[in-house]
């Protein structure tokens, strides 16, 4: 079957990517189609796999996991498969990749600490069957993540009014619970599956009074723990080549390279690294010559900075606990993350 993505779909998930829990109500007038036909279409896309909302505790701010890290995985011949999957069922692997460049896999992984992060690198992922060598890269601090990239199918004023509904939804923020508690566990991985579920099905699902879920629902939205992104299916955007660039830069640098790295639209995720390679831009790209054009302008954005190296990112297995199909498009199923460990 030939999927593929209509102006009104990209609409309606650039919409989504602004304000991931808009009601189609509110949504209907700013897109100018009524609410039933809007829940018919996005009932459409994420049956089909071509978008999806998702959701997921923070991971920067002072809650948040205080260590990730990027992990390049070698693998003995004919084992890859095998070992892919494996890596794949593992809750603290957020992202799985085949890239070029001599690197079989590249993995985006957490942690609680950094001594939990040294025994999942040596002891779970270094020890899996099949695995030879990995080489892992600890992040510094995360200064740009995936959540932030926009589509761009909305005109301004359309973008305006969905800001404008997102802040009118927008509550007071209250204390900010632990996601992964007994008491919050159960809903941070109902929300994962679908980042729109309300309470009442929440409710139904787990067992719980609507009332409880309801209030319980209320308390996380309100506190940030969690984060809601809306996906889609990226070889069938604008932009299907994903390209990561490593780069020495003086640490001083660094953060006014962050504020130039922010007004590209392309970037979908900016890392400090430990190591030669101290800073890492991950970005969605047009074409090949797209690709090469956009580093030729990194060059020029950021004059103190050197590209150590560059990778494209051959086929996406797992974006945030979901797993993808080679052609890009979900397919329902979720490894939702843990608490780090």
């Amino acid at each position: 079957m030939q999927y593929g993505l209509t102006e009104d779909d990209l609409a309606l998930v650039h919409a989504l990517q602004l304000h991931p829990r808009a009601g189609w109500a509110s949504l209907g007038p700013v897109l100018g189609c009524r609410p039933a036909a809007l829940a018919r279409r996005w009932l459409r896309l994420r049956s089909h796999g071509l978008a999806w909302v998702t959701s997921y505790p923070a991971v920067t701010g002072s809650a948040a996991p205080v260590q990730i890290a990027l992990v390049e995985v070698d693998c003995a011949p004919g084992r890859l498969d095998e070992v892919a999957a494996r890596l794949d069922a593992e809750p603290a692997v957020m992202t799985s990749e085949h890239a070029d460049r001599g690197r079989d896999l590249v993995l985006t992984v957490n942690a609680g600490s950094f001594a939990q992060m040294s025994a999942l690198l040596l002891d779970r992922i270094g020890q899996v069957p099949g695995v030879v060598s990995t080489r892992a890269h600890l992040s510094a601090g995360i200064h740009l993540e995936g959540s932030r990239w926009r589509l761009d199918a909305l005109d301004a004023a359309q973008i305006d009014a969905v800001r404008a509904l997102h802040a009118a939804d927008r509550v007071p923020a209250g204390p900010r619970p632990d996601p992964f508690s007994a008491t919050f566990a159960p809903l941070t991985r109902e929300l994962s599956r679908d980042g729109r579920v309300g309470a009442t099905e929440i409710a139904r699902r787990i067992g719980r009074p609507s009332s409880t879920v309801r209030r319980q629902l209320a308390a996380l939205l309100r506190s940030g723990a969690l984060v809601f992104r809306c996906e889609v299916a990226q070889l069938l955007t604008r932009w299907p080549v994903c390209v990561t660039w490593w780069m020495r830069m003086p640490t001083a640098s660094v953060e006014a390279a962050v504020l130039r790295l922010r007004q590209d639209a392309r970037v979908r995720l900016c890392l400090s690294l430990t190591g030669p390679a101290n800073l890492l831009v991950t970005a969605w790209a047009g074409s090949m010559a797209d690709l090469v054009r956009m580093q030729h302008q990194l060059e020029a954005l950021l004059p103190d900075a050197q590209i150590v190296d560059a990778s494209v990112i051959l086929r996406t297995r797992k974006r945030m606990g979901w797993l993808l199909h080679p052609d890009g498009r979900c397919t329902g199923e979720v490894v939702p993350l843990t608490a780090p460990a």
